[in-house]
């Protein structure tokens, strides 16, 4: 799949294509700007994909607004409702769920015990912090039920010691719940420790898909080699 972006046709991401297995971990890593959003944002249907195609579960998606794509996304800028409490905001992804409030009520409860932020679910996203916002951001992706999940920078705005914590957590979490996953990250250590697989980006341009450890050991290039 290819994006082109402004008058100039500059490509966001260019003949890109990879594949999910099923419970799956992938991690997009690379440096600002070389596509890794962009994907998820055509993947979810924010962005006009050029050419190319997606599929989920062999059903073609590109063409459906991302409403019908079964896709859940936590966006690195939190994109939370300001009227609504961050309790308010988690439930809201199980609306189309038709669950009675105690179930809805317990998975907020979990997944705020989970992320850490019990403490604020009663509070608007205008009271908290950026952290707190975008944990409440990853809780409404993950507590919904969908075919895939897109987690754009999940931990980006984290203290170190907390990000290490919630990152066996949520790994345990996607792994429990057998969620097929893509994650963006320019983070190493995170990728390294969250993914089964990760693609690296540069330029737009995918430069390998492969295991962590086939990444060290087996670099495809130049460019992967030095920044692995």
């Amino acid at each position: 799949m290819s994006s082109e972006h402004g008058a100039g046709a500059v490509h966001a991401v260019k003949d890109l294509s990879f594949a999910v297995k099923p419970g799956e971990i992938t991690a997009l890593l690379g440096s600002s700007g070389c596509g890794k959003t962009s994907t998820l944002r055509m993947i979810a249907g924010f962005e006009t994909l050029t050419n190319g195609s997606i599929e989920l579960d062999g059903r073609p998606i590109h063409r459906l607004p991302p409403a019908q794509r079964g896709v859940a996304m936590a966006f690195e800028t939190y994109s939370l409702y300001p009227p609504l409490t961050i309790a308010e905001n988690i439930s809201f992804a199980l609306k189309a769920q038709k669950l009675g409030s105690q179930d809805v009520n317990k998975r907020v409860k979990d997944m705020a015990e989970l992320l850490e932020i019990s403490d604020v679910l009663n509070k608007y996203p205008s009271s908290v912090s950026g952290g707190q916002q975008q944990r409440a951001s990853l809780g409404r992706a993950l507590v919904r039920k969908a075919g895939l999940y897109l987690l754009d920078e999940p931990m980006g705005q984290l203290e170190p010691q907390l990000r290490a914590v919630l990152r066996g957590r949520i790994k345990h979490y996607l792994r429990e719940h057998d969620c097929t996953t893509i994650l963006v990250t320019h983070d190493q250590t995170e990728a390294n420790a969250l993914a089964d697989r990760i693609a690296v980006m540069e330029g737009g341009v995918l430069q390998q898909y492969a295991t962590p450890a086939e990444l060290k050991v087996r670099p495809a290039n130049l460019f992967v080699g030095t920044f692995i």
